[in-house]
């Protein structure tokens, strides 16, 4: 399905001078704006991508193609400054289009840039890559080859008509011999006088008894002639044609029915003066006409039968084919999700499925097939050159070493030959195992019987909403440093039973490794490994200067300004666009000198920034964050919820965060208030595991569970359960207590013993209150489980209508509905799709669900867990 925001059109053909119409980007913000609204909400599922084309890469001298980048999956920030060869020029402006396409349950979101760029001399010329601002991070586009051949001489169109203002018509083909079935160029040209207002171009009808043609688009490219002592605007219009059988055949004759205006003699001898348009005085005579163009005569040649491959679909073009595949490790049973990607030009129509050879062994489901650059615009040019791509799911039956190969056969005109493509194997690890229960009973059964949900615990208070008490002040965890349990460190034992100076030893060495990490870590350590990759022996010209680029824009924090960093740059872009450096642009150990002792003083800079900032933000991060949830806690009891959400989650994602229990339950009341129920169970959660005996959230957590009945993992046994209400330290340090007091006990009884002494009841219940101490909370230091286990692999499902499959794929069977706000753990990530255990009933069950349905309970450093 797919979903297409049309862009107000541009005027067929402006009165004014300019040789190509183009659309301001202006006239794009409503549209931009809306579809940024419209994936704000749905959310973006892969990552941005950049791509670059011509269409078509093939033309005369002074003819105009487009140069179209499409983005997909992001909002264009920023629209690029062409870079192009000496020999292309740009002849239009911007033109965009942009689309919403679905695939299954993802949203691609592509925009398309397009200008109007022509060769002014014969040749093959390389456009460089360029950079567009996506989603705050600059991208590089592909760079693309434009081959430009001379242009023919002028010559008249055919036919001579009888009236000077009537428009002439004609069509060309881009080859006069073809192969069947192979896709070549096909151009109509309307030849429009100057004393002619065009008002309205029709649809260009072509006979297609012999030929599958493309529909003409709207978009057109326009130029200037003087054919005859007539001066010209030229109209060409650009599709695709290929043959449907051999044999001497002809394409045309094309009509067109037009709206046009004829200036009289007055208004045509201004125009002849060269008064501009708007000026020109007098009448206009309304006319319509249906113009006719000439016949090409074109010799279809038939493909051989010699060498045609079992396979082959018909397929006429050259394309290249790539695979991928994941995961690399399952086990028998497992689904493999694989892409494929084929790419060139040719008759993409005709292509069917790659094949698997060998397929022994495999099981395959029907193949998804897509635009890999999303849906072709029926308002843009066609071209032959494209990108599909197919989707499908492969099961292996028995163990093997690696995916075999997919093949692809097609005839190639430009070898005149047919051609098998075959992807490269894809090493693959595979255990040997059974196929998961419910997989098997889907196959037969369409799925197995989902069980059924927990049972309505009776009686329950009658809560109707939840409570809003959120404290005036946030107690914070100290995310600055973590803080491992007592057990674990080496201080906390030394003072039990080692010398103060084993103490210091070990605070010496937490300094030294602190230093080290310091020093090798973040932007500092980042710029002193570039440093170090500069100084490496054995680098050419182009990798010196790649580094030195990245070294510069790395240690700058801002635009560069320096004539000397600028010249840098400049020496790195003219290396890596050229295809052979001249001699001139060789570096000598001289220059590579002068350009280290350049970049030297820049290393010293960026450590004492690094070092400055760092300290700054140590100093202002006591206030800030209070500051934050004051605005916060005042956002909500005003009734502004996104606000309060807004500012509540921005000090989570502070470097470190703040974190806090009342700071995760003013996120999850905003949320509900919201009704955004999945998001709202989840901060819940989180503050119950800073805080498991809060009131509060305790009470929201069962009216949610009431109103979602969410699942939950419960803890293995009470112990497991009771361990946490305190923290490990805790427990530790009140064992410890336990110890110190039968030991004083203990210490008691040797020096009175062999004397008459009052305190041997006294020692008697030291002991008895140590062993009371020691015992419980000793074993629920034991059992106590450590943070990363509470919350490892851990995730909650924040959307609604999630369902978990036997297999990943939307039309295998079900396991069971999800609601929102329930507990999975993640077993296993592959692509798209996640194996996760669901916490149903006593027992739980296990299936595939989306992994855009989910989010972790714990993003953050799991030692901040008490």
């Amino acid at each position: 399905m797919t979903f297409k925001l049309p862009l107000p059109p541009a005027k067929a053909f402006p009165a004014a001078k300019e040789c190509h119409s183009s659309i301001p980007l202006w006239s794009f913000i409503p549209h931009s704006f809306l579809l940024l609204l419209f994936f704000l909400v749905t959310g973006f599922t892969n990552a941005a991508t950049v791509r670059a084309y011509l269409q078509p890469d093939h033309a005369h001298t002074g003819e105009v193609v487009s140069y179209v980048i499409t983005v997909q999956n992001g909002t264009v920030q920023s629209v690029p400054q062409l870079r192009l060869p000496v020999q292309v020029g740009m002849t239009s402006g911007l033109s965009s289009s942009q689309n919403i396409e679905i695939r299954g349950t993802q949203q691609v979101f592509s925009t398309q840039l397009a200008w109007g760029v022509a060769g002014t001399e014969p040749g093959e010329f390389v456009i460089p890559p360029q950079e567009v601002l996506v989603n705050g991070e600059v991208l590089k586009t592909n760079e693309v080859r434009l081959i430009v051949s001379e242009s023919p001489a002028n010559a008249a169109p055919p036919g001579t008509p009888e009236d000077a203002n009537m428009p002439l018509f004609q069509i060309e083909v881009g080859k006069t011999e073809v192969y069947q079935g192979e896709v070549v160029p096909i151009s109509a040209r309307l030849f429009v006088p100057r004393s002619v207002m065009l008002r309205r171009v029709g649809l260009i009808e072509v006979e297609k008894n012999d030929f599958a043609i493309a529909r003409f688009p709207q978009q057109a490219d326009q130029a200037n002639e003087r054919i005859n002592d007539i001066d010209y605007i030229v109209v060409t219009y650009r599709s695709m044609l290929s043959a449907l059988h051999a044999g001497d055949l002809k394409v045309g004759p094309a009509t067109c029915e037009l709206l046009f205006e004829v200036y009289d003699e007055n208004a045509q001898r201004q125009m002849r003066r060269g008064l501009p348009f708007g000026m020109i005085m007098g009448g206009t005579e309304t006319r319509k006409q249906v113009v006719k163009s000439q016949e090409v005569k074109v010799k279809v040649l038939p493909l051989p039968t010699e060498g045609k491959p079992a396979h082959f679909s018909g397929a006429v073009g050259d394309f290249k084919i790539t695979a991928t595949a994941s995961p690399n490790e399952l086990a028998v049973g497992d689904p493999l999700a694989v892409d494929i990607t084929i790419d060139g030009s040719g008759n993409f129509d005709a292509l069917n499925p790659p094949s698997l050879m060998p397929p022994d062994g495999w099981k395959s489901y029907p193949p998804r097939r897509y635009n890999v650059d999303g849906p072709v615009d029926p308002n843009l040019t066609p071209t032959a050159h494209r990108s599909i791509g197919y989707s499908m799911v492969f099961v292996p039956e028995k163990v093997h070493a690696e995916l075999p190969p997919f093949e692809l056969s097609f005839f190639s005109p430009s070898e005149k030959k047919y051609v098998t493509a075959r992807t490269t194997p894809i090493p693959l690890h595979i255990k040997p195992g059974t196929v998961i229960a419910a997989a098997s009973g889907a196959e037969g059964s369409g799925g197995t019987e989902a069980p059924k949900p927990p049972a309505v615990q009776q009686p329950k208070p009658q809560i109707s909403d939840i409570l809003m008490n959120v404290p005036e002040k946030a107690s914070w965890l100290n995310t600055a440093t973590v803080s491992p349990p007592l057990t674990t460190s080496a201080r906390f034992w030394a003072i039990q039973s080692i010398p103060a100076a084993l103490v210091i030893l070990a605070a010496l060495f937490s300094w030294f490794r602190r230093y080290r990490e310091e020093t090798t870590g973040g932007l500092r350590g980042e710029l002193q490994q570039l440093w170090h990759g500069l100084e490496e022996s054995g680098l050419d010209d182009r990798g010196f200067l790649q580094r030195a680029a990245h070294f510069i824009h790395r240690s700058q924090p801002g635009a560069v300004q320096d004539d000397d960093l600028k010249e840098i740059i400049h020496r790195y872009e003219t290396q890596s666009f050229t295809a052979a450096p001249t001699p001139d642009q060789v570096l000598g150990s001289g220059e590579r000198s002068r350009i280290l002792s350049t970049l030297a003083p820049l290393l010293k800079r960026a450590v004492l920034f690094v070092t400055a900032f760092a300290t700054l933000s140590l100093s202002a991060a006591d206030e800030s964050p209070d500051e934050v949830y004051r605005q916060a806690r005042e956002a909500l009891e005003k009734g502004k919820f996104t606000t309060a959400q807004y500012l509540g989650e921005s000090l989570t994602k502070q470097q470190p965060p703040a974190l806090s229990s009342a700071v995760f339950s003013l996120i999850a009341n905003a949320r509900y208030r919201q009704e955004d129920f999945g998001r709202a169970a989840l901060w819940y959660q989180r503050a119950q595991l800073l805080e498991p005996l809060n009131p509060e959230v305790r009470q929201n957590l069962r009216h949610l569970d009431e109103k979602l009945r969410f699942f939950r993992f419960a803890e293995d046994s009470p112990l497991i359960e009771w361990s946490l209400l305190l923290n490990k330290n805790t427990w530790v340090i009140a064992a410890s207590a336990g110890v110190w007091l039968i030991l004083l006990a203990l210490l008691r009884c040797i020096l009175t013993s062999g004397r008459k002494s009052p305190g041997g009841a006294c020692a008697l219940m030291l002991t008895i209150i140590g062993l009371v101490v020691f015992i419980p909370s000793a074993t629920f230091a034991a059992v106590r489980p450590p943070p990363g286990d509470r919350v490892k692999d851990i995730m909650v499902v924040t959307t609604r209508g999630v369902s978990a499959f036997t297999a990943a794929t939307l039309t295998s069977g079900s396991v069971i509905d999800i609601p929102a706000g329930s507990q999975i753990r993640l077993l296993e990530k592959r692509g798209a799709w996640s194996y996760v255990e669901i916490p149903s009933g006593t027992d739980p069950v296990r299936g595939w669900i989306e992994s855009t349905t989910y989010t972790p309970l714990w993003p953050w450093n799991v030692m901040l867990v008490p």
